[in-house]
């Protein structure tokens, strides 16, 4: 399921300010725009990692065990898309979907062309060279993410593109100044990240190998998982024992000091709410996230169980997003019963 929503909805009028830090003003319709271009930015590598995971683990299971790709599909949340546009969950068909088809909103391409209208919109409030790394990126994925490409070809320029919104990030966190647009990016590039870790967890977790026992490939499935959150380096370093289900859930989803992991994702996002005006029930559904986390045993999820409870973290960061929208884009003051004039 996809429980937070893929698109911008209308801003309130456009001489509601906010106020937080840096420059204290920013209007709800900018703040909107700049949310989204953080999310959009990490969707872009996320869902390229996303597809690499499952390339990846193929490549480390014998030929004879055909891997399913419907996973994928089902974990996006586009299975009735999908099922409209193609007949087939295989290979060529959910990677055509999910990084070229302009007719998929979630896909690769889609997401960066609403990091470009995003970006266009807002151009003022980032340095002016900023634009010309967002139109490599499009210019990148227009020339190589075309359907039908080998695995080789495939990997490679998802790989470009991930070097790419790398270099896009890395220039606004050094130049970009931290004000209150900053907040809202990265208030957005968090929710993200969070969002599509469990994703990429769920993939680990699904039972790629349709009809077949993956028991004896476990090991090489949870890897593919650390991989592709960058994180095979950190595990080695920081949890110290061999690749299984238990010791890499616990590091993916507790470790406070991984910038992927789920909660790390969490407190970075309470730590922007914190930063903004009216951030009560923002606020509210940051603890919850993280409160529910904290009584959670992790380590004993698996099968079904660790479906569920993949699913119930995108709940709440769903609640998280619907409160951020509703507070910050598109409030509305409420009327005071005593005197019914509006209350801020």
């Amino acid at each position: 399921m996809r429980a937070v929503s893929d698109a911008p909805g209308p801003a309130t009028p456009a001489g509601q300010a906010l106020a937080a830090g840096g420059r204290r003003d920013i209007l709800s319709r900018v703040a909107e725009r700049v949310y989204w271009l953080g999310r959009y930015i990490e969707r872009v590598e996320s869902t390229a990692r996303l597809v690499t995971v499952t390339s990846n683990l193929l490549m480390d299971l014998p030929l004879r065990l055909p891997l399913g790709w419907r996973p994928l599909i089902d974990i996006t949340g586009s299975g009735p898309l999908f099922d409209s546009l193609f007949d087939e969950a295989n290979e060529h068909n959910v990677c055509r979907f999910l990084i070229s088809d302009t007719r998929n909103p979630g896909s690769i391409i889609r997401s960066i062309e609403g990091v470009r209208e995003n970006a266009r919109t807002v151009r003022e409030t980032m340095p002016r060279v900023t634009f010309e790394y967002v139109n490599d990126l499009h210019h990148f994925a227009r020339s190589e993410l075309a359907p039908g490409t080998s695995r080789r070809r495939r990997r490679e320029a998802l790989d470009g593109v991930g070097s790419r919104v790398h270099q896009f990030e890395g220039f606004l966190s050094r130049n970009m100044l931290h004000d209150a647009h900053w907040t809202f990016l990265r208030l957005g590039n968090q929710l993200e990240r969070a969002d599509m870790t469990t994703r990429t967890i769920d993939v680990g977790s699904a039972n790629l190998l349709t009809g077949h026992d993956l028991e004896a490939f476990h090991e090489a499935q949870w890897r593919s998982v650390l991989i592709s959150l960058y994180a095979m380096q950190s595990y080695h370093a920081a949890v110290g024992q061999p690749v299984s289900r238990a010791p890499v859930l616990e590091f993916l989803l507790r470790a406070g000091h991984l910038p992927r992991s789920y909660a790390r994702c969490l407190a970075q996002m309470r730590s922007s709410v914190r930063d903004l005006p009216r951030n009560r029930r923002p606020m509210r559904n940051c603890n919850s996230a993280i409160v529910a986390l904290a009584n959670a045993d992790v380590t004993g999820l698996e099968g079904p169980t660790l479906r569920a409870f993949m699913d119930d973290c995108q709940k709440h960061l769903g609640r998280i997003h619907d409160s951020v929208a509703e507070t910050w884009f598109h409030f509305q003051p409420k009327p005071n019963p005593k005197d019914g004039k509006l209350a801020s």
